[in-house]
């Protein structure tokens, strides 16, 4: 009974992963109302499918921008309310509507949302209101292995590197809920097109990794393990709540914590 039992689960979750329903689960919330100074850019994706963003410019003189991958599971508009204090502090924020999200054509999938998560990079890092200032690079849970991944292919682009509730690599994310044996076949199964374990170690940039001791989607050792293998400036912060619940339950911290990383890059570089 056991065997055919874990034989079904395993072909349920070849299934599921084959889809990418498990990274990717549709946002059936509706969308919130976005009032703000907001610029909509469209790309076209190497596919020719259309992909959007959002520019959120910021009512001060803006201090540096921040690229964010948001989590899988949100469109830009339901992300909104997370990054609002980073925009009221004076950051210019930019993010990319996955594709099956929103506006945004196509299917996701682990390499489509890597591929326009690489031109939505350098897309932004060619703007002129963004030459001159800082770039940082910021990802919450699924974001974070975007964010890695961007960064590692592009430092020469990237100012800084923050991560929130994200995980080491797919396959391990996945191991995370469910039993042994069946865990360790997991790597069998799920495919890693970017581990950030192995990615993280090459990124010389300075990096905040954020992530709460309480995490229940994403387990708190995959931050000791990524901060671990990070090399050079370096700083984890650990907080309380619920998964990627940072910026809305401790904002003022946060975002204090990000202008820290943000004078780490003043202090190494001049624009």
């Amino acid at each position: 009974m056991f065997v055919r039992f874990t034989i079904l689960l395993l072909a349920l979750f070849l299934s599921a992963c084959s889809f990418n329903s498990v990274f990717f689960p549709v946002d059936e919330r509706p969308s919130a109302s976005v009032n703000t100074d907001m610029e909509t850019v469209e790309l076209d994706s190497s596919d020719g499918k259309r992909v959007f963003h959002y520019f959120f410019n910021t009512s001060q003189n803006s201090k540096a921008t921040i690229l964010v991958f948001q989590g899988s599971g949100s469109t830009v508009a339901n992300w909104y309310k997370v990054i609002r204090p980073l925009i009221q502090d004076g950051y210019q924020i930019f993010m990319m509507e996955y594709r099956g999200f929103g506006s945004s054509e196509g299917d996701a999938t682990h390499n489509s949302i890597a591929i326009d998560a690489n031109a939505a990079l350098n897309y932004l890092a060619s703007r002129k209101e963004v030459k001159t200032k800082p770039l940082l690079v910021m990802g919450q849970s699924y974001g974070g292995q975007l964010a890695i991944y961007v960064t590692y292919k592009n430092q020469h682009l990237v100012d800084g590197l923050i991560t929130e509730g994200t995980f080491t690599s797919f396959s391990e994310e996945a191991a995370s809920f469910v039993p042994w044996p069946i865990s360790s076949l997991i790597n069998l199964i799920v495919s890693n097109e970017y581990n950030s374990l192995e990615l993280i170690s090459a990124i010389k940039t300075n990096k905040l990794f954020i992530h709460s001791a309480e995490d229940k989607v994403v387990p708190f050792e995959m931050a000791k393990k990524l901060y671990n293998k990070a090399v050079g400036r370096k700083n984890l912060w650990v907080i309380e709540g619920k998964h990627v619940a940072g910026l809305l339950n401790n904002p003022d911290t946060y975002v204090s914590k990000v202008n820290a990383l943000l004078q780490k890059t003043h202090d190494r570089k001049v624009y």
